[in-house]
């Protein structure tokens, strides 16, 4: 019985298996196929990368331009449809990358970046800009003339081209040389052509940007006298007397006053050679020599000063004045020099200009006749005005006063007259000082501390075409 039990569990366990194997549930039937159901793909919004500028925490960006860019990226399975940046549509590079300016105004800047694709999925990136306020100028490269701070250029051409870059994040608006706007391009390139006078020009070149924040650069320019005019030799002859002896009192200053002249000359502008007489030496015979003396040796390219302290004399029968030399111990023209005898040799030294200047009484009698004349001075266009007065011969004196007593006791021993004479000459800032402009620095503090009235005046009679005498200041 148990037997039998076994195989029809066995015959069943068989066809379980044979059908499952087979496909049939039933001898010729086939299972059913099992579904398998696929999962619905998700849609998403499009994804903004950005790439600059770098976002803080706080989304919040500090910035002193007026204008920042900004790049970055739109990631996105589907077709972007739009693509906005601060409501503006701007066209993706390559469908995916995006590359704007945008300008800021002051203070707090919103920027709002917006992408959508095909299935009107939408994002957005939202950040804030703000701008500080500037306050530092356009920076400025000089490209032409090339310098070197602390170095004056040397120029010999009276006009230069001067060029230049400034550059701004603000943009720069207007670039100024010498208060003159210069010509400027947009990428910051200036230029103009200056006209430079003679001796130091002093450059200042001004950009000024977008928040009117202004920057300075300075530089000097020197074009030298020697550019524009050939100068011969420098003289100087100095005459000092005190120890006058009968008739005529000593003098306290006039050597002191002759050795600072001298020494000025010298010490601060280009002589070549300064004879000296002085006191003892300073004889009638020994003037008059040497005065021949210049009247052989001194060329038609070359410049004279002569200087004279010491008495003065006017005769009035004569209606005539005189120097004193030291031999002259009486009241005598006999011993004196007239200045007519010095305008004579004034006239027949052959030097291209001659400046006369005396500290004596009585000076001015060597101005007889009427009133002469001499090219204008010209402050607006120095070159033009020392190119006319240097060709042109001059003979000129400048005196202590006119025909009157003058002062022999001042300042610092010297003379009232002297000693703010030497005092111009050594304060003179000018590379070129003319006789005219010398007077000019120095005559109205003679006149308004002593009694007497300085005069600058040509000396008639000796071939004076209303040139100038130019001092020239060492470097």
């Amino acid at each position: 019985m148990k037997y039998i039990i076994f195989l029809c569990l066995l015959c069943f366990i068989t066809n379980s298996g044979y059908s499952q194997v087979s496909g049939k549930t039933k001898t010729g039937s086939l299972l059913k196929k099992k579904v398998v159901t696929k999962p619905v793909e998700e849609k998403l919004p499009p994804k903004i990368v950005l790439i600059e500028p770098l976002l803080t925490s706080g989304n919040e960006i500090k910035w002193n331009q007026s204008s920042i860019k900004i790049n970055g990226s739109v990631i996105d399975q589907a077709e972007i449809k739009e693509f906005t940046i601060n409501g503006l549509r701007k066209e993706l590079i390559q469908g995916s990358a995006f590359s704007d300016e945008i300008k800021l105004k002051s203070g707090t800047n919103e920027v709002v970046i917006k992408a959508l694709n095909i299935n009107n999925l939408s994002s957005e990136l939202r950040f804030k800009i703000v701008r500080e306020k500037d306050k530092l100028g356009p920076e400025i490269t000089i490209l032409e003339p090339s310098f070197t701070r602390g170095i004056k250029v040397i120029r010999k051409s009276e006009v230069t081209k001067l060029r230049g870059k400034a550059v701004d994040p603000n943009g720069v608006m207007k670039v100024t040389v010498n208060k003159q706007e210069a010509e400027l391009k947009e990428n910051g390139e200036f230029s103009i052509d200056m006209f430079l006078q003679m001796g130091d020009n002093k450059i200042v070149v001004e950009a000024i940007d977008g928040n009117l924040n202004n920057s300075i650069e300075t530089f000097f320019v020197t074009r030298k006298l020697e550019d524009i005019i050939t100068t011969g030799r420098y003289i100087g002859l100095v005459i000092g007397i005190n120890s006058y002896e009968g008739y005529w009192p000593e003098l306290e200053n006039a050597v002191n006053d002759a050795e600072g002249v001298a020494e000025v000359l010298k010490g601060n502008y280009h002589f070549d050679t300064v004879y000296t007489i002085l006191d003892k030496e300073a004889t009638r015979r020994n003037i008059i020599q040497k005065f021949e003396w210049l009247s052989r040796n001194v060329t038609k390219d070359d410049n004279l000063l002569i200087f004279y302290a010491g008495h003065g004399q006017f005769n009035k029968t004569l209606n005539k004045g005189y120097w004193v030399p030291i031999d002259a111990t009486e009241n005598s023209i006999a011993d004196y020099i007239s200045n007519n005898d010095v305008k004579t040799f004034i006239g027949g030294i052959p030097s291209k200009h001659t400046l006369l200047i005396t500290d004596a009484c009585f000076g001015g009698d060597i101005f007889r006749g009427t009133r002469t004349e001499n090219i204008p001075f010209d402050p607006n266009n120095m070159e033009r005005y020392y190119k006319e007065v240097y060709r042109k011969l001059s003979r000129v004196a400048l005196t202590s006063g006119g025909i009157e007593e003058v002062m022999d006791r001042g300042k610092d021993d010297h003379s009232i007259f002297t000693y703010y004479l030497i005092k111009a000459l050594k304060e003179n800032k000018l590379k070129y000082l003319d006789a005219n402009q010398l007077f000019n620095e120095f005559r109205i503090a003679v006149t308004n501390n002593s009694e007497q009235t300085p005069m600058l005046q040509v000396i008639r009679d000796t071939d004076d075409e209303g040139g100038q005498f130019v001092f020239i200041k060492k470097d």
